[in-house]
């Protein structure tokens, strides 16, 4: 009996034990499942998430692109075209705006001279530091200025000065009209306009534009330019490219500080008129190719102050100039003429002081020109020296200049006419366009009143460089 329920009791715990292994046989299975399925789809979330990823990456990039072009198409950038090159002439480092237009150049040029001259000293002189700036807000609005600090400035020697030599505005309205209004160089005579240092073939400046046109002459003023080709508008089949330009202004009038030593001294005043009558000037070029000009210029109007002890302002004053530029292969030749007419009875008064008794009568005349023949070449044996050797277009210019000036008595001392001559010989060394060395000699010859050199000889040296 014992047997047979140990016997039964062991078939049901067998029993038991086999349905329990079975539960836990499906239960694997069901885990083994889940973890397969979970697996499957932390495969698919990765992918999911990968894909996200690169998606991501790709806008990235683009977005970074984008706003690189972004920046690259707004931000201003700087370069430098070369002293002439600009959008004015002068100024060789453009600061370029992405519009096109709302350019600013800046450039300059500055010259270093050293001179020998009989019975004087030698010296050095730091004559000229000049800054340009100019802008171009729209194609048809142009502005331009120059900034001049002579002999080191008014701090450094009794001489030195600093000063705005040109501010002006310009309305572009077509080639052959035009608006400009500003501190302007006056057109009279064409050495005024091309005064810069690294452009002339000779340190001194011509004394008929030192005396008679006091260069740098700058007036502020009011008026227009332009050109007209006349060649093709006439129909000129001789002269194809012949054209007309011109520039005139209404300036302020000339002050009393004029002489028998030049009226270099009589400029106008920037900020007011001396005498309430505005005065005329221009220039008409006529070219009969880009290569030979001829210029005529005239100058009207009344100088002397109001209420100074002359005539109150009310004396006339007539000039008139003449200018040739002719350029053939190798060989140059620019030259001035000018001469000026002082109404009968006008008095000048050397001091600008307005004090009664020290007036004299004016000169009746001033009359003067200069003539400036240059050859350019370059020797090749030169090319593999230090004067040649990595520079793509050296040239050496032999230049030769005669000056002539005659200015009648004014009456200060009745010693009569003062007149000077001046025959200047000169070579110099350009590695570049704008960069020079310039060595001369000059031979001077003087009649009464000294004007610039007297009869003293003597040898000038110079560098000067337009940047």
């Amino acid at each position: 009996m014992l047997k047979r329920v140990i016997a039964v009791f062991l078939l049901y715990l067998l029993g038991v034990n086999l349905a329990f292994a079975d539960e836990i046989g499906d239960l694997k299975q069901q885990l083994k499942e889940m973890r397969q399925d979970y697996e499957t789809k932390i495969q698919g979330l990765q992918q999911k998430i990968d894909e996200i990823s690169k998606r991501q990456e790709g806008a990235e990039v683009r977005l970074e692109e984008k706003l690189e072009k972004k920046i690259e198409e707004k931000t201003i950038s700087l370069d430098y075209v070369g002293r002439y090159q600009g959008p004015f002439g002068k100024g060789g480092l453009l600061i370029k705006n992405p519009s096109g237009f709302g350019n600013v150049s800046v450039g300059g040029y500055a010259d270093i001279e050293f001179e020998n001259f009989e019975n004087s000293n030698s010296t050095f002189d730091q004559a000229r530091f000049i800054l340009n700036i100019g802008a171009q807000p729209h194609e048809c609005l142009l502005f331009y200025s120059e900034y001049e600090i002579e002999h080191g400035g008014p701090h450094a020697s009794d001489v030195g000065e600093a000063k705005v030599e040109q501010a002006w505005a310009s309305y572009l309205i077509n080639d052959m009209i035009n608006l400009k209004g500003g501190i302007v160089l006056v057109p009279f005579g064409k050495f005024n306009l091309l005064h810069d240092s690294d452009i002339q073939d000779l340190t001194e400046r011509p004394i008929v534009s030192r005396r008679l046109g006091a260069a740098t002459w700058m007036e502020a003023g009011f008026g227009g330019f332009g050109e007209f080709n006349i060649g093709e508008s006439l129909g000129l089949k001789m002269l194809p490219d012949s054209y007309l330009n011109y520039e005139g202004y209404i300036v302020n009038g000339l002050d009393e500080d004029i002489s028998d030593t030049g009226m270099r001294n009589a400029k106008g005043a920037i900020e007011a008129d001396e005498n309430n009558n505005k005065a005329f000037v221009g220039r008409m070029g006529l070219g009969l190719n880009r290569n030979l000009e001829f210029g005529v210029s005239a100058y009207q109007g009344k100088f002397g102050r109001g209420g100074a002890a002359t005539r109150n302002g009310q004396d006339g004053l007539l000039g008139i100039g003449g200018d040739v530029n002719f350029k053939r292969g190798p060989f140059e030749l620019v030259g001035d003429f000018a001469y000026w007419d002082f109404e009968d009875g006008a008095l000048v008064d050397h001091d600008n002081d307005s004090v009664a008794g020290d007036e004299v009568h004016s000169p009746k005349y001033m009359r003067g020109f200069y003539i400036e023949p240059r050859y350019h070449f370059w020797p090749k044996f030169l090319n593999n020296t230090f004067l040649g050797r990595g520079f793509k277009d050296p040239k050496l210019t032999l230049v030769n200049r005669y000056d002539w000036v005659d200015i009648g008595d004014d009456g200060d001392a009745g010693n009569g006419a003062n007149e000077e001559k001046r025959y200047t010989l000169g070579l110099n060394y350009r590695p570049i366009e704008s960069w020079v060395f310039k060595l001369e000699y000059q031979w001077n010859a003087s009649k009464n009143e000294v004007l610039e050199r007297g009869n003293k000889d003597g040898v000038m040296a110079s560098m000067a460089i337009g940047f």
